[in-house]
């Protein structure tokens, strides 16, 4: 989501090298790393090996694609090439092995934790997304929309009422509070206070075992911009 031209040309390396047609930095030898090249910016680009380089956090299973170093292009030979420059800062982390090292171009543990934040955001922004195009189709169908997030089935059912919006909520299956917390969120313009608990059901939703069912009044203001922004979705 980053619109830097390194961070948009990194997102073909992959596929340059799959099909064998990404250039090596052939200078650094301990380990694979790539180039990228724009018009006057320069990184390398390395496929992080699950096993042997860094923490598993990372990997997850499968391989990521990690820049170690970018910089800008000044000039096209000697000291001032950020190949040239890059080799020599290997050079110099190497010094007296023999070899070279881009041992330090890796994650490092700061990385790792803000990957795993990251992570977390995508998850929470994938979430909210989902439960306002549902919120949207119930405010224009009048009718029930669910979805399956994770381990959970969630069900939203909005009706109108003298220009009032009353929307419920139902969660069932394993109950994560957190994961609740992010749903509840999620609906524009309604506070997390202002949800309350129907034990006894609402809007006709009774709730079945192992279900929860919350409801709250959206605001006017928010119901139309909520249909604009998210439109009609395929969950129901």
């Amino acid at each position: 989501m980053i619109d830097h031209p390194v961070a948009v040309r990194a997102q073909h390396v992959p596929l340059e090298v799959a099909a064998q047609g990404a250039q090596r930095v052939v200078s650094i030898t301990d380990r694979v790393w790539f180039k990228v090249k724009t018009s006057q910016h320069r990184a390398a680009v390395h496929r992080l090996d699950p096993v042997h380089e860094h923490n598993a956090v990372i990997s997850a299973g499968s391989a990521w694609w990690w820049i170690g170093a970018a910089g800008t292009r000044k000039a096209d030979s000697g000291n001032d090439d950020f190949y040239a420059q890059l080799e020599a800062e290997c050079g110099r982390a190497g010094k007296g092995t023999g070899r070279v090292s881009s041992l330090h171009l890796l994650p490092r543990d700061v990385d790792v934790k803000r990957l795993k934040a990251e992570l977390a955001t995508q998850v929470v922004v994938g979430i909210r997304d989902i439960v306002c195009r549902m919120v949207a189709n119930s405010i224009r169908a009048g009718s029930t929309w669910s979805a399956r997030l994770q381990r959970h089935e969630i069900s939203v059912l909005v009706r109108a009422r003298d220009g009032e919006a009353y929307i419920a909520v139902v969660a069932e299956s394993f109950i994560d509070p957190n994961f609740l917390a992010v749903v509840l969120r999620a609906v524009p313009g309604v506070d997390s206070a202002d949800w309350l608990e129907e034990p006894g059901g609402a809007m006709g939703i009774q709730p079945g075992f192992g279900q929860i069912v919350r409801s709250a009044i959206i605001p006017t203001e928010y119901q139309a911009k909520i249909v604009e922004q998210y439109g009609v979705g395929t969950e129901r």
